[in-house]
């Protein structure tokens, strides 16, 4: 890789010696001091892993205790004492708990005094399910600090110019400030016209981009689009979150730009759970930050190389702590070989969960998962939805609804998806009582039944 110029590498130091710091001390964040612990602790043995993660686990179930009365109400009911719960293999004695579970209790129950400004986050995840969590600065450090570690992984330095798609197109002054200091180019996820593609891959080669990062299905269709213009530029990185990134997705990817996709998992309850560094495609879990236990449909864990259901611990307790918490997705569990890269971290061998569908619209737009839940998620008088395209012209969103549910909420959602990219879309809101699994047991939230292409790599061309 050639030598970067001397004034992006003064930039890049400036902002990871000086300014981060510096909003760390003002925000009480404290994201690149926990950087800079991971960057030297993802070198440890397993064994030093393992004792640190014992360690923090101890500690978060005798403050959960304490301060939390759910978690308290939940270990007195299983004749559970806090020194009971000494490492992971003990977390077994717990329950698992849900996000029903966790709601009922919201938030009296399920908080905790952390003597920080809390805010709240609320997300329909995976399920399309609307879940609100209490978050603050200190816990918000950890999950970045340790998403920074993945763009270590990928050869990223701080204030490389970027391109990453999403769907936060309305960028908050803080957001804005984040993006022209880090030179990021923040394009959006769901206006995945021909047209708009080609605006991206122009940007990508105005600003000499060499990392493109967002949601697998938004970074398949730009790849595409590249391959159909000729444009194949090789990149230094592709990063992805949020959705599959099915066997298609990735060889049209890697084909086109010349670079492994490194794929990251988390989620919006406050926590990075796992990422692939880039020696092969399983994924190293932050096992400083979270536990992740793989249980079949009766909570018994699975064998390696069988896929359970993910339960997650986080070791960070936060205004809101999360033990033995099923997140809704489904993960295949290593076989406990290490990775070739030498990091001391657990491995997950892949994720099967948050199966997804992407909505076509008359003039060739691809609404992806996240434009939708980027827009229902707002809405509190919506407790689940689902979203089903029979005809090009229209969609059908089938809505489990809240207290305060009307009319005029019907009206705002429709007119507020039109705003945001579904303008050529007819769009009918049907409310129902419940929306049913698949025979998996999954809760698929967009489903296309117009041509849809099977996910196998056999079927590109679609």
């Amino acid at each position: 890789m050639p030598s970067r110029p001397l004034k992006d590498r003064t930039w890049s130091w400036f902002i990871s010696k000086i300014l981060l710091p510096a909003g760390d001390r003002a925000f009480g964040q404290q994201m690149m001091q926990r950087y800079h612990f991971l960057q030297q602790a993802q070198w440890w043995d397993p064994q030093r892993v393992q004792a640190y993660r014992d360690e923090a686990l101890a500690k978060l179930i005798r403050t959960s205790y304490a301060e939390v009365p759910f978690y308290r109400q939940q270990m007195e009911a299983a004749g559970v004492k806090p020194d009971d719960i000494r490492t992971a293999a003990d977390l077994v004695k717990l329950p698992v708990v849900n996000k029903t579970m966790l709601r009922s209790g919201y938030p009296d129950q399920t908080t905790r005094d952390t003597g920080q400004k809390v805010y709240e986050a609320c997300t329909s995840g995976s399920t399309g399910k609307n879940f609100c969590i209490k978050e603050d600065a200190w816990t918000a450090g950890w999950y970045r600090a340790s998403f920074l570690l993945c763009l270590d992984w990928a050869d990223w330095t701080f204030g490389e110019p970027h391109l990453q798609t999403g769907i936060t197109l309305n960028r908050s002054i803080d957001r804005r400030i984040k993006d022209r200091l880090l030179r990021c180019h923040y394009v959006p996820a769901f206006d995945l016209h021909d047209d708009r593609l080609d605006e991206n891959l122009e940007q990508i080669d105005r600003y000499k981009i060499d990392h493109v990062w967002g949601y697998p299905s938004s970074l398949y269709y730009l790849a595409r689009r590249a391959k159909t213009r000729g444009w194949n530029r090789p990149l230094r990185s592709v990063i992805t979150w949020g959705d599959m990134v099915y066997p298609r997705y990735r060889e049209m990817i890697e084909s086109t730009f010349g670079t492994q996709v490194r794929d990251t998992y988390g989620c919006c309850e406050g926590m990075h759970i796992a990422a692939q560094c880039g020696h092969d495609n399983q994924y190293h879990i932050h096992s400083l930050d979270v536990i992740v236990e793989y249980l079949d449909a009766d909570n018994n864990p699975v064998d390696a190389n069988q896929t359970g259901d993910v339960i997650v611990t986080r070791l960070h307790p936060g205004p809101m702590p999360l033990i033995r918490y099923r997140i809704g997705d489904r993960a295949t569990r290593s076989d406990g070989q290490p990775c070739r890269c030498g990091r001391g971290f657990e491995l997950m061998r892949g994720i099967q969960g948050r199966d997804t569908d992407c909505v076509v619209t008359p003039t060739g737009n691809r609404l992806i998962v996240h434009f939708f839940t980027g827009v229902l998620e707002h809405f509190q008088e919506v407790d689940s939805f689902q979203v089903v395209q029979n005809e090009r012209d229209s969609v059908q969103i089938r809505i489990v609804p809240r207290q305060g549910f009307s009319r005029e909420t019907e009206q705002h959602i429709a007119s507020t998806l039109a705003e945001r990219g579904a303008k050529d879309l007819r769009i009918d809101v049907e409310t129902v009582t419940e929306i049913p699994l698949t025979p998996a047991g999954k809760r698929r939230f967009v489903i296309n039944n117009l041509d849809r292409p099977s996910n196998s790599i056999a079927d590109e061309g679609t």
